[in-house]
């Protein structure tokens, strides 16, 4: 995958410096003053294509950068060739008029593959070939132009091989020139098409690209037009000067600041050493200036008064280079300084109050320009990650995550929506700086689930007193009241066989009525543990239990017949409602007064609503017993009872 950009790469360095070479070694007119200017301006252009190539050897981006600088020194090498005394020189006389045109090649090549590679298709895999033709064209109707022969006052021997008007080579050079122009226009339209296909990353890139690359055609066909109205300029300065500056610099731009390349850190912090090295040393040179005027005898002479030039240097060292680092980052990596700003505010937020800290991944969303980016947590004993809001997460792949950790321990990761170096640096950085608000919702998440549990384990722990106490009052029905219940019957026949008069009659008497008062102190009992009509619903229990009330009692229960809103109700919280009832309807009775009473059953969202009203007097307070009741099986208590307005008690199961 990586072979063949290995090999255009080192072909392109190859022919730069065989251009180089020949331009060196041929004995032509200003040879080597196109060496030195080829050395000295196509060099960047060099130089970042073997950067990128080694940087990301998979890109066809370094080559492409290496052939836009070894283009115009092959160019140049063989214009001189026609003009020198080398061998073959003959031929390059023909031949180097017209080979300014393969200047062209390396910046067709670059808007063909930047930044991804050749669109598909098969126009952009022809448009090289067209090129190559085009500039065939423009080397073969130059070559035989009549002006370049020595009966035209040219430097070609003889006459030229095909004498034909020269409005005939007029419209011939038009045409070959619109020609060269639409093959340079279809580079430029590839650019457009991966501007069309790419993501927001790629868009920024080419538009960089796009800038540089438009104004090659622009800037050439603005020379020809100078050239034919007879203006006295270099047709070719204006598109090579582009060619050879502009663009590379735009693509610079793009990699250096989209994140083809991870160098922002790397020049920000040379340009502030290099700024505080500068500082510094004036502050040296400054003290020892200030202690010669005093007088060197105060410090001990010279060496006293280097020192404390050292010393004082020292001192503003390193405060001098963090407000240098700080002033350089805003000029020279102005989107890392808004990001941590960013950040930085959002912790000042939640530690004033003024924002949740649930809240970080939206803000670090922001900072970062990712809608896609998630923050996630680890929480210890967990199986992996979670949510903010404590749901389980799994990590789709490794490479987008970035781990956080904190002394040594994972604490969460963050997953971006693109990932390259530069911006997993940037995550780490925003992420650092959120620590507050991503440790201080990682001890959120971890309490809502340690709620969770205990709630989780009241409600199994009242489901399993509910179930006792149902077998318990099952027992005491079934069990010790059928049994005491025996002997009295017992007792009661055996009662009939003593006459009335009998003083053992009596004694029956007395048992069977003692008996009698045990069996009715167990119904109470087992009452009180858990209501029997539960058996038959929440609704027929209720019903029961109102019968009997002096004030008329409203009724709004389940809809539909008798139980079916009972559906999913749990034992424990089937009794519960019972007992908010049937302690709210005693209250009613014995304490407000009331006159009418209005009991309402609702189920909604897996949730049952227990509400009790009555027109009283009001003011009811405490119920820390019917509280605690409901609490225990995670629900709420609500009491609405202003003074001489009735009571409204509310509860949520």
């Amino acid at each position: 995958m990586t072979t063949r950009p290995h090999v255009l790469l080192a072909a392109g360095v190859l022919a730069y410096l065989a251009g180089i070479a020949a331009n060196l070694t041929m004995n032509a007119p200003d040879a080597h003053a196109n060496a030195v200017q080829a050395l000295t301006t196509l060099s960047p252009a060099l130089v970042l294509g073997v950067v990128v190539a080694v940087r990301r050897p998979a890109s066809p981006v370094g080559p492409a950068l290496v052939a836009l600088a070894a283009a115009p020194s092959a160019a140049w090498a063989m214009e001189n060739w026609g003009v020198s005394d080398a061998p073959a020189a003959s031929v390059g006389a023909y031949v180097s008029p017209g080979a300014w045109v393969f200047n062209l090649a390396g910046f067709v090549v670059l808007c063909l593959v930047f930044p991804d590679g050749r669109p598909r298709g098969r126009f952009w895999a022809v448009l090289p070939w067209a090129y190559l033709a085009a500039a065939v064209a423009v080397i073969a109707l130059i070559a035989v132009e009549p002006l370049g022969y020595a009966d035209r006052g040219g430097p070609l021997p003889g006459t030229t091989p095909l004498p034909w008007p020269d409005p005939v080579f007029r419209a011939l050079e038009v045409l070959v020139g619109l020609g060269l122009l639409t093959v340079l226009g279809g580079a430029v339209a590839a650019l457009v098409v991966h501007y069309r296909r790419g993501d927001d990353l790629v868009r920024v890139q080419v538009r960089w690209l796009m800038l540089g690359a438009g104004s090659v055609p622009v800037l050439l066909a603005a020379g020809w037009i100078a050239e034919f109205a007879g203006a006295s300029v270099n047709v070719y300065l204006g598109f090579l000067a582009a060619m050879v500056l502009f663009v590379p610099a735009t693509v610079a731009v793009a990699i250096l600041r989209h994140d083809l390349l991870d160098v922002d850190r790397l020049l920000g912090g040379t340009v502030a050493w290099a700024v505080t090295s500068v500082v510094s040393a004036g502050v040296f040179a400054a003290v020892v200036l200030a202690i010669a005027q005093v007088g060197a005898g105060v410090v001990g002479g010279t060496a006293g008064s280097v020192t404390a030039a050292a010393f004082v240097t020292a001192l503003v060292l390193l405060p001098l280079h963090r407000r240098v680092h700080d002033v350089v980052g805003r000029l020279l990596d102005r989107e890392r300084t808004v990001m941590i700003a960013t950040v930085r505010q959002f912790v000042r937020d939640v530690r004033d109050g003024r924002a949740e800290p649930e809240a970080v991944q939206d803000a670090l969303r922001s900072a970062l320009d990712d809608r896609a980016l998630v923050v996630l947590l680890w929480l210890p004993g967990a199986d992996g990650y979670v949510d903010l809001s404590g749901g389980a997460h799994t990590v789709p792949d490794s490479a987008q995550a970035i781990a956080l950790t904190a002394r040594g321990s994972e604490v969460g990761a963050v997953l971006l929506g693109r990932t390259t170096a530069r911006r997993r640096r940037r995550a780490l950085e925003a992420a650092v700086e959120a620590r507050l608000p991503l440790e201080v919702s990682r001890l959120r998440v971890e309490l809502r689930r340690a709620l969770a549990d205990a709630r989780a384990s009241r409600t199994r722990l009242v489901e399993g007193v509910a179930d006792e106490r149902r077998r318990l009052e099952r027992d005491l029905h079934d069990g010790a009241q059928q049994r005491v219940l025996a002997v009295g019957m017992r007792l009661r026949s055996a009662q009939r066989r003593h006459p009335p008069g009998d003083p053992t009659h009596a004694d029956l008497e007395a048992a069977v009525a003692a008996l009698e008062g045990t069996v009715a102190e167990l119904r109470r009992l087992a009452h009180g543990v858990r209501p029997g009509r539960l058996d038959e619903g929440l609704d027929a229990a209720i019903r029961d239990l109102v019968r009997d009330s002096p004030v008329p009692v409203s009724l709004d229960l389940f809809p539909g017949p008798a139980g079916a809103g009972l559906a999913g109700v749990g034992e424990a919280v089937a009794t519960t409602a019972y007992f908010v009832v049937a302690e709210c309807l005693s209250n009613a009775l014995k304490h407000a007064d009331a006159s009418s009473v209005t009991v309402t059953l609702a189920r909604a969202g897996g949730r049952l609503t227990v509400a009790v009203g009555d027109d009283g007097r009001g003011g009811a307070s405490g119920l820390t017993a019917l509280r605690d009741r409901v609490a225990a099986v995670g629900g709420q208590l609500e009491i609405d009872s202003p003074p001489g307005g009735g009571t409204t008690v509310r509860a949520e199961l």
